[in-house]
């Protein structure tokens, strides 16, 4: 939109017999006047200069090129004009808004914070990024969603510049941020807002969402504390921190997918089961989670519900190579080499040269007779992110899988994947 309204516009000498002055305000003969074309016209005809056409150029170069070196002199050759424009000006772009002429409405909302800066106009500015940013989601156009959001916040920011500690600013930014999921960066702004804001209805609301945020924060907190606890090994310090978190977030899932974890490697399968279902009751269903059951079942020793569960977590998680390699093992051990044969493959598909999966071949071999020759490329529809962390995945958990055989007891199958975005 700038570039094709930029390429609009002509610029014309000062007409003779044109007078504008006021105050301190003169005509410059030496600067060149922008003229707005007609829609559909590439060149300027005589009988299409008016002081509306010139008006309308200026508009538009204050709106898209405030830094240029002759745009100061057109707000001041506009307010002498009409000083009441700004106001008329924010009418109309807020009608363009509401009809959803977003492109138009962003060059009137433009001109206006340009010619007469406000706390004011900037907040609307962003409300209209907002609002585009709206339609580009519901569009499913997530590029120009990112676009106009990132527009929405450099507003605010360019505020803060022009207007420092300006509380209404503020509390724009820190809803914002909010929103964004950014909520260190919303505290910070909410800790300004207090700082300057006056007392009333606002401030409570504000007080309110600080509240939020900072509770937000503190659960996030627990929630790392207690992954970090299960990565270092202590699994009861990792419980006590998932315990706390489900105290104040019953109705969260993450913190008993958490626990459940923790009590499964301690051995407490049926407390970890609890857990588990407990997830699926809130509404969550992942590959993790029905990964988990499926030891828990193995451990406490129903064999073929664990195996359903991995069927489960297979469906809803077709790129998680510890749930192929879980289900190849299993069917493997239980003598089903067709079903263990397929996820064999997929498993080799997931992981390449994967050691675990290698032993698995040797394995299979050795039990059929049959030899598995060259890759087999099967189509397998990927959710986004799957198995982003492969090589990660088996830092934790692998159980030892030896060169000439699977043991005949093992603890979690052959590993534990976790998507660690979900745990967050």
């Amino acid at each position: 939109m700038k570039e094709e309204s930029l390429r609009a516009i002509q610029y014309i000498k000062v007409p003779k017999g044109m007078r504008v002055e006021s105050g301190g305000f003169r005509l410059d003969p030496d600067i060149m006047l922008p003229v707005q074309l007609k829609p559909g016209e590439t060149r300027l005809r005589s009988e299409d200069i008016s002081m509306e056409a010139i008006i309308s150029g200026m508009l538009t170069v204050i709106a898209y090129d405030e830094a240029g070196r002759n745009t100061q002199y057109y707000k001041d050759f506009v307010m002498t004009v009409d000083p009441t424009l700004p106001e008329e000006l924010n009418k109309a772009a807020i009608a363009k808004e509401q009809q959803k002429d977003y492109d138009f409405a962003e060059e009137l909302f433009l001109a206006v914070y340009h010619l007469l800066p406000q706390s004011a106009s900037c907040i609307n500015l962003t409300t209209l990024y907002s609002c585009m940013a709206v339609d580009a989601r519901d569009k499913n156009d997530g590029e120009k969603e990112d676009e106009y959001l990132l527009k929405a916040k450099h507003t605010l920011l360019d505020g803060l510049r022009r207007f420092g500690e300006n509380p209404e600013i503020l509390a724009e930014i820190s809803s914002f941020e909010a929103y964004m999921g950014n909520l260190e960066d919303a505290r910070e702004y909410l800790e300004r807002y207090m700082d300057v804001a006056e007392e009333g209805e606002k401030k409570q609301e504000m007080k309110q969402l600080l509240s939020r945020v900072s509770l937000q924060i503190e659960n996030d907190e627990s929630i790392k504390e207690a992954y970090d606890f299960i990565m270092l090994g202590d699994n009861a310090k990792a419980i006590e921190s998932a315990a706390r978190f489900i105290a104040k977030n019953p109705s969260v899932w993450n913190g008993y997918f958490l626990r459940a974890w923790a009590l499964r490697k301690e051995g407490k399968y049926e407390d970890a089961r609890k857990d588990l279902m407990e997830c699926l009751k809130l509404g969550e269903r992942s590959g993790d989670i029905y990964n988990e059951l499926s030891i828990c079942e193995l451990e406490i020793g129903d064999r073929e519900l664990a195996k359903t569960y991995l069927e489960t977590a297979a469906d809803l998680d077709p790129g998680n190579l510890t749930v192929s390699s879980n289900l190849s093992y299993l069917y493997l051990q239980d003598g089903q080499y067709d079903e263990a044969r397929e996820y064999l493959e997929k498993a080799r598909y997931l992981s390449g040269s994967d050691e675990i999966v290698g032993n698995l071949i040797k394995e299979y071999e050795k039990r059929t007779g049959e030899k598995i020759g060259e890759m087999i490329h099967e189509e397998i529809v990927h959710s986004d992110g799957d198995n982003d962390d492969g090589d990660d995945a088996y830092e934790e958990e692998i159980a030892e899988i030896e060169k000439d055989g699977i043991p005949e007891e093992h603890e979690c199958c052959c590993g534990h994947h976790h998507h660690h975005e979900e745990e967050s």
